[in-house]
């Protein structure tokens, strides 16, 4: 890797609450301040632990956002729209303003928010009321910020510590114990980590501490490509890949953990970022290859979202988040052969589902090496198929809606994306009715943890007295389905496509830029 180079360092937020931290490095360090006071001094590979003494949490209100505008002239007219309605509107600022070498990186918006609430629940009631509930997502208004006092065998350090090794090379890690790896999928599970860099203990607005990894962008990356995929992946797919996600952090930061200190997270929810331990050398070779270059789309770096198998249609963008038009995230095949498009009517989601469409991620017609299809679990991912008993399925909606809509008696979609995703979903119940969307939380409500992808249509199996006994799920893909689809992308690398030409067949009109060398 190389060494003298102006790759920026990002925070990443591998442990977001925990009451105790328990960590360990392999070099003496120092325990420091936010102001580089030095706290306490430890030795290498004696293992410590950082717990709360006192932790006070934030005094948070809820808001909800109505819509997000690159443009202030646009988002002050929508929030007098909204204001016209007898809505009380406001404009909050997030995101990043950054200079990198002769470049400047602005990757601010304008959220448009209506109300307070006391209550995250009350904000969820008060969005469900509304005519289109996905289009609103609650977002939090630090009132007072959190606080505490950190401790280490009975002293106290004060709020945040940070962890500083003496002598750093490339064999320097701190390791930090039971980092969360998966939260919320069926795969969740406890691991130690190493980290390269610093790491900071502090608090989060719940009182309780997080843990945050101070790293030059370049070696998270080479972690990040190696914690998404595997040195199994061809190297075009992990080229494609890294500038994919370097694209992502220049794009997100400030935005997807607004009222954190930190960037990004280390999980799905951001990018996977499992530290020193996860790296391997083809991961090194793929940013060395591409290193400080990212995507752009006119003067802004590319949100360059992407997941793991899109069924055989990319989804456009505003069909899964907030209904905005982003020019280079729209729906297009994965395929070098035609595919019928769109798939947004019942009838071509239905004959997409039930084909063996000729996309790259279709990997009975493009088999994986059995390491990768092993790594991707692509077996019944393409097209797979999800059962339930009918008072399963009612037990699930209470749990994940709070809402008990009765004897469930149908699934009716509403509305689709091109790829055959459904934005909205009717859960018709005995008692009520209930409008699910968008994509995710249709995801989160018919799943224990997380359905495969929306994009699926429903049987209905009837018991004798005419009452639905089972619901079957059938559907394609796996994830959102927007920009880069991981496993076609492979498939792609594996025909020695290379990642120039990848990366323009997912992110449209987009062009490459080296921000730094």
């Amino acid at each position: 890797m190389k060494t003298n180079s102006s790759a920026p360092i990002i925070r990443i937020g591998v442990l977001q609450s925990a009451d105790s931290v328990g960590f360990q490095c392999n070099t003496n360090f120092e325990l420091q301040d936010q102001n580089g006071t030095v706290l306490e001094t430890g030795q290498a590979n004696q293992h410590h632990k950082l717990s709360i003494r006192t932790g006070i949490p934030a005094k948070i209100r809820y808001q909800l956002r109505a819509a997000i505008e690159k443009d202030i002239k646009l988002a002050q007219q929508k929030a007098d729209q909204l204001r016209a309605q007898h809505q009380q509107a406001s404009l909050r600022v997030v995101g990043l303003d950054m200079k990198i070498n002769n470049h400047r990186i602005d990757n601010r918006e304008y959220w448009i928010v209506i109300s307070d609430f006391d209550t995250r629940e009350a904000a969820l009631a008060f969005r469900q009321q509304q005519a289109d509930p996905g289009e609103f997502v609650v977002v939090e208004k630090i009132i007072e910020p959190a606080g505490g006092e950190i401790e280490m065998e009975g002293k106290n350090l004060g709020d945040t510590v940070r962890i500083i090794p003496e002598n750093v090379d490339d064999n320097t890690h701190i390791t930090v114990s039971d980092i969360i790896i998966g939260i919320e999928f069926h795969w969740q599970k406890l691991e130690d980590l190493d980290y390269r860099g610093i790491v900071e203990v502090g608090f989060n607005n719940q009182g309780k501490l997080t843990v945050i990894n101070e790293v030059d962008i370049e070696s998270y990356l080479v972690s990040v490509n190696s914690s998404e995929m595997t040195s199994d992946c061809p190297l075009g797919l992990l080229e494609s890949q890294t500038i994919v996600a370097r694209s992502t952090v220049f794009a997100t930061m400030g935005k997807h953990h607004y009222n954190a200190n930190f960037h990004l997270c280390s999980d799905d929810h951001c990018q996977c970022y499992h530290g020193k331990k996860r790296e391997q050398e083809i991961s090194r070779q793929a940013v060395e290859n591409s290193w400080g270059e990212v995507l752009m789309y006119g003067h802004e770096v590319c949100d360059s979202r992407y997941s793991k198998i899109c069924g055989g249609i990319m989804e456009a963008y505003h069909n899964v988040w907030e209904n905005r038009r982003i020019p280079y995230m729209v729906a297009g095949i994965d395929s070098d052969q035609p595919i019928d498009f769109p798939a947004n009517s019942e009838e071509s989601a239905k004959k997409l589902i039930d084909s063996s469409a000729p996309a790259y991620c279709n990997t009975e017609l493009h088999p994986l090496p059995k390491n990768l299809a092993n790594l991707y679990s692509t077996q019944n991912l393409f097209r797979w198929t999800v059962s339930y008993p009918r008072q399963e399925l009612e037990q699930l909606i209470r749990q994940k809606t709070g809402d008990d809509i009765g004897e469930l008696k149908d699934i009716v979609p509403l509305e689709r994306g091109e790829s055959g995703r459904l934005i909205y979903i009717n859960l018709v119940g005995s008692k009520k009715s209930l409008k699910i969307g968008k994509e995710l939380q249709i995801r989160r409500v018919l799943s224990k943890s997380h359905l495969y992808s929306s994009c699926f249509y429903v049987e209905k199996e009837m018991a004798a007295d005419g009452t639905v006994s089972r619901f079957v799920l059938k559907g394609g893909g796996w994830g959102h389905g927007v920009g880069l689809c991981q496993v076609g992308a492979t498939v792609m690398a594996m025909k020695n496509i290379p990642y120039q030409q990848i990366l323009k067949h997912y992110y449209k009109d987009s062009r490459l830029v080296r921000l730094y060398a």
